[in-house]
C-alpha cells in the first residue's frame, strides 16, 4: 500500500513535471519568437524615423536659414574689403569684428592652417593633418573664389553643433570662414535632431543611444570634449568605416552576464541632393540598442513557469490524495482479506518474494495452519458464525506474531504466519503459544463454548536454511509438514525435516 502511493506520487509528479515543462519550452519558444519580431518592427520603425528627422532637419535648415546665410555672405565680403584695405590681418582686431557681428571669425593660410580666430580652441588648428577629406574640400573652394556656406556641421574641436561659411580672398592667400553657435539659433532649437533622438529613446525601453557622425568620424553634439571615432573601439571603427564604405547599415553586437546584450547599428545618411552642402551632408548615425524587453519578458516567463511548476506539485498532491481516497478500498481489497484483515495469497506471494530474495543472514520462516473440523461450525452453527471465529482466530495468530512477522489467509479455515528470521526453536515455542491460545478459548468463551468444542489446530512449519530456496519450494515443505500433523491426529504441530537415505532404510 505505502509502495503503491509512493509509485503513484511518483507518476503524478513526473506526469506534471512533464506536461509543465512541454508546455513551457513551446510557450518560451512562442515568446521568443514574438519577441523578435516586435524587436525587428521597433527598430524599423525607430531607425526610418531616425533618418526621416534628419532629414526632416536638413530641410529646414536648407529653407529657413537662408537669411543666415546671407548675413555669413555679408560679413565675409566686408572682410574682404577691409583684406583690400588692409591686408595686413595680424594687426586686425578680430574680437572687435566678432562684437560688431555675433559670430567667430577664423583665418587660414594655404595650408589650411587656423592661424588667427576668436574661437580660441580652434586656434593652430591644420587640416591637412587633422582632416585630409575636408582639407582638400577647402583648396577647392580657395581656388574657386565663390562663396560656400555649409549646413548643419560641427567644431572639430568641441564636436559643437555650428554653422561655417567660407570666402577665400581675391589673391587667394587667406581662406576667410565665419562660423556661428547653432545652439543659439531659434530655427536649429525647433528642428533639432537631438530633440528626436531624446524623445525616441524616452519612447523605446531598447534604444539606449542615438549618435550622429561626420563624414570625417567626429561625433555631433554640445559637448566640451571632442569625441571621434578614433576613439572608439576597433570593432566600432571597422563597422563605421564600413557603413560609410558600402552606404549600407552593419552592425555587431556584444553579450554580457545574465543575458543581456547590446546591439550596435551604423546607419549611412546621405542628404538629399537640393539640401547637400559641404561634407557635413554625409554622415553616420549610430545607434545603440539594448534587450531589456526581453529580459524581463523572459524572467516573467521564468516566474509563470515556477507558479505554474508549484502549482501542478500541489495538484499532484491533491489528485493523490482524491485517489487515494477513491482507491484505497479497492487496494485495501486487493492486498487484505476483506473478513479477517490479514494478508490474502495474492500479498502473501509478493511479500514472500521479495523477503526471499532480499535476504541475507535472516532464515524466513513459514507456518501453514488449518482449522480442523471447521465445516462442522458452519454447517451446525451457521456461516455467520463460522466467520465470528475466523475473525477471533486471525486476531489471535496477529497478536502472537507481533512484529516478527505477519499473518495471511489464504481462504476458507487456512492461515498462514511468515517469520521475518527464526529457528527451529522460537517456531515451536510460537506454535505451541497459539495451540494454548486456542485451547483457552474454547473455555473463555462460554457462549461460543459449542462451537470451538468441535475445532482443533493443525500446524507445519519449515524455515528457508538453502539460499536459493524459491516460495513454492517453502510453501511446499510447510504444506507437507502440516498434512503430517494431520495424519498423526491433528491439533499439533510439526516442523519439516529432511528425511535422509539412511533414515528411509
Amino acid at each position: 500500500m505505502k509502495n503503491l502511493r509512493i509509485k503513484l506520487l511518483i507518476s503524478l509528479i513526473s506526469f506534471a513535471l512533464i506536461l509543465v515543462a512541454v508546455i513551457f519550452y513551446f510557450n518560451r519558444q512562442i515568446l521568443t519568437a514574438d519577441i523578435e519580431k516586435q524587436e525587428i518592427m521597433n527598430r524599423t520603425l525607430i531607425e526610418n524615423h531616425i533618418l526621416t528627422d534628419m532629414q526632416t532637419v536638413d530641410n529646414a535648415h536648407y529653407y529657413f536659414d537662408k537669411t543666415l546665410s546671407e548675413k555669413m555672405e555679408a560679413v565675409l565680403r566686408n572682410l574682404i574689403t577691409y583684406y583690400e584695405e588692409k591686408p595686413h590681418i595680424a594687426k586686425w582686431d578680430l574680437e572687435k569684428i566678432k562684437n560688431e557681428h555675433g559670430m567667430d571669425v577664423y583665418i587660414l593660410d594655404q595650408s589650411n592652417t587656423v592661424i588667427y580666430t576668436t574661437f580660441e580652441k580652434d586656434k593652430g588648428l591644420n587640416f591637412s593633418q587633422c582632416c585630409t577629406r575636408f582639407s582638400t574640400l577647402l583648396d577647392e573652394r580657395r581656388i574657386s573664389g565663390e562663396y560656400y556656406a555649409d549646413g548643419i556641421d560641427i567644431s572639430t574641436t568641441t564636436g559643437g553643433y555650428r554653422k561655417f561659411a567660407y570666402l577665400a580672398t581675391p589673391d587667394k592667400k587667406y581662406l576667410f570662414e565665419v562660423g556661428i553657435d547653432l545652439l543659439k539659433d531659434p530655427v536649429f532649437q525647433t528642428f533639432n535632431f537631438e530633440k528626436s533622438a531624446d524623445y525616441l529613446i524616452d519612447k523605446y525601453a531598447d534604444l539606449l543611444e542615438v549618435q550622429t557622425i561626420t563624414a570625417g568620424g567626429v561625433f555631433f553634439g554640445d559637448s566640451k570634449s571632442r569625441k571621434t571615432v578614433n576613439d572608439q573601439s576597433e570593432m566600432f571603427q571597422e563597422h563605421y568605416a564600413l557603413a560609410k564604405k558600402t552606404m549600407k547599415p552593419t552592425e555587431y553586437q556584444k553579450e554580457f552576464k545574465n543575458g543581456y546584450i547590446e546591439k550596435y547599428r551604423f546607419l549611412p545618411y546621405e542628404a538629399e541632393a537640393e539640401t547637400i552642402r559641404g561634407e557635413s551632408s554625409k554622415r553616420v548615425v549610430y545607434v545603440k540598442y539594448g534587450n531589456f524587453t526581453e529580459i524581463r519578458a523572459l524572467t516573467k516567463n521564468t516566474k509563470q513557469f515556477r507558479m505554474l511548476l508549484f502549482i501542478a506539485l500541489v495538484t499532484s498532491f491533491i489528485m493523490l490524495l482524491v485517489i487515494n481516497k477513491l482507491l484505497s478500498k479497492t487496494i485495501h481489497l486487493a492486498t487484505y482479506d476483506p473478513l479477517t484483515n490479514v494478508y490474502n495469497r495474492a500479498t502473501y506471494i509478493r511479500k514472500m518474494n521479495n523477503l526471499l530474495r532480499k535476504r541475507k543472514t535472516n532464515q524466513p520462516g513459514l507456518l501453514l495452519l488449518d482449522l480442523d473440523n471447521f465445516k462442522q461450525v458452519n454447517d451446525r452453527f451457521g456461516h455467520v458464525e463460522g466467520d465470528k471465529i475466523l475473525i477471533e482466530t486471525a486476531r489471535t495468530l496477529k497478536q502472537e506474531v507481533g512484529k516478527n512477522g505477519f499473518v495471511v489467509r489464504f481462504g476458507g479455515d487456512e492461515f498462514a504466519i511468515v517469520l521475518y528470521d527464526t529457528k527451529d526453536e522460537y517456531m515451536e515455542r510460537l506454535a505451541h503459544s497459539i495451540l494454548e491460545k486456542i485451547h483457552h478459548l474454547k473455555f473463555a468463551d462460554k457462549i461460543a463454548v459449542d462451537k470451538w468444542s468441535v475445532l482443533s489446530v493443525s500446524m507445519g512449519g519449515a524455515i528457508c536454511s538453502h539460499p536459493d530456496e524459491s516460495e513454492r519450494s517453502l510453501f511446499e515443505r510447510a504444506d507437507k509438514a502440516l498434512y503430517q500433523s494431520k495424519n498423526a491426529g491433528k491439533d499439533q504441530y510439526t516442523i519439516y525435516e529432511e528425511v535422509t537415505v539412511e533414515e528411509e532404510s
